[in-house]
């Protein structure tokens, strides 16, 4: 399925119906509650795809179109809406603390999906106290892995680490 049809080829995204279906991206040996917040991250690298990409368009209808198109439920619907909805939110601060993390590099200038990726990894980090940083960075690097390119994973993977670095441990210290 693509993000959106009035997207050029080349920005074009595909991502597999579900992370069963793509056998790239693989939940084995994790509880239930870690495939619904995974199938609810992959929704939302989507749903912050396009809403970066398209910017008129209106989240909730982008989030109803998306969780009855994934055909999410339950708590993965609502993980995906939280996470969407806070990342929104509080996208500003998100924003600088990713800037703050990249070297010799501005956000703008970093792809849809590893911004989108980036974005939702912050989030959590940031305001979702009951995910572990590690878990979000781990779910982020494995996202840029499957839908980012060559070297995304890598990349996610050193900004997310200064992020958590600077954000997480600094405040576990008391710094």
């Amino acid at each position: 399925m693509s993000f959106g049809k009035d997207i050029p080829d080349k920005e074009r995204v595909e991502l597999a119906a579900s992370d069963k279906e793509s056998g790239k991206y693989k939940t084995e040996k994790k509880g239930v509650h870690k495939g619904m917040r995974t199938r609810a991250r992959i929704a939302a690298v989507e749903v912050l795809y396009r809403l970066d990409l398209v910017a008129d368009e209106s989240p909730p209808k982008i989030l109803k179109e998306v969780i009855r198109r994934r055909r999410l439920g339950g708590t993965s619907a609502e993980y995906l809406t939280r996470l969407v909805n806070k990342t929104q939110k509080q996208q500003m601060h998100i924003d600088a603390e990713i800037e703050r993390s990249l070297t010799d590099w501005r956000l703008t200038r970093l792809s849809y999906v590893d911004r989108a990726i980036l974005r939702l990894a912050a989030c959590e980090m940031l305001y979702f106290s009951e995910i572990p940083p590690k878990v979000s960075i781990d779910e982020a690097v494995e996202l840029a892995r499957f839908y980012g390119t060559e070297g995304s994973s890598r990349f996610v993977n050193g900004v997310l680490d200064s992020l958590y670095k600077r954000e997480v441990l600094e405040k576990k210290e008391g710094g």
